[in-house]
């Protein structure tokens, strides 16, 4: 194994420990407030984080056929489901009352959902492992360029409200760990970008997204960068918070 192989896995890994430990708090939290946000949230993280990288690795490591289908209609159905609630969280939670927001997320979701199906349905096809170990198959590449549209449109919105609530907290009438926290959001998505944009364009450029190097390169940066971010926005350690709220003191003070 490779530097570049390890740090993958390394990235991986501490990718799904820090999404599936974040996805459980919010379930758990939800289960308390019964908030769309913190549902969605956690079963994004469970599902895309904790879920999804195992069940890939499964396809590509498993020696037998039957444990091979059954992680790639299990993941399929994982990130089909993990994506969908993502893209409706960001209608819900930043344009709830705005129509063309409503029938984007709802496009989105259902155009995933058909791509979702037709990968699901790769795991009854005849074929040969190295046929079924494929992951850039048109159903997929569908899959990741829409998560990818997901991703922007996330970030475009947690930008925009970051903007709004940032001069709320100047006049001391915002908390600015709320406004850190959809920054950091905002990097969330743009890291989701470039993990999910990166094979999906070297899939359109016909190249191999298992050896090409700057494209596991660009995937390994994204995942950590997302971890990163998770991290901070949700289970932030409390020398931060107080960096946070001492940065925004000081910028009013100066303002």
């Amino acid at each position: 194994m490779g530097a570049l192989d390890l740090g993958l896995v390394i990235a991986t890994l501490i990718y799904v420990v820090v999404g599936g430990v974040i996805g459980v708090r919010l379930l758990r939290l939800y289960r308390r407030t019964h908030g769309f946000p913190e549902l969605a949230l956690g079963l994004g993280e469970v599902l895309l984080a904790a879920a999804v990288p195992p069940l890939f690795a499964v396809v590509q490591l498993a020696p037998g056929e039957s444990a091979v289908r059954a992680a790639i209609f299990a993941g399929h159905l994982a990130y089909t489901a993990g994506c969908a609630v993502m893209i409706l969280f960001t209608w819900r939670v930043f344009r709830p009352g705005e129509g063309w927001a409503r029938a984007l997320a709802l496009l989105l979701v259902a155009a995933l959902g058909g791509a979702g199906v037709l990968g699901m349905a790769r795991a009854f096809q005849p074929s040969d492992l190295a046929g079924l170990r494929d992951p850039q198959t048109p159903a997929f590449v569908l899959m990741e360029w829409i998560s990818v549209l997901g991703f922007l449109w996330t970030s475009i919105e947690a930008f925009r409200h970051h903007g709004l609530l940032r001069r709320q907290a100047a006049l001391g009438m915002a908390d600015p760990v709320v406004v850190d926290r959809l920054l950091l959001w905002c990097g969330v998505g743009l890291a989701g970008l470039v993990a999910a944009g990166a094979p999906a364009v070297a899939a359109l450029m016909g190249i191999s997204t298992m050896t090409h190097a700057p494209t596991r390169m660009l995937c390994a940066l994204g995942t950590i960068a997302s971890t990163l971010f998770i991290q901070l926005a949700f289970l932030p350690p409390e020398a931060y918070l107080r960096w946070v709220r001492a940065r925004s003191a000081r910028n009013a003070a100066r303002g």
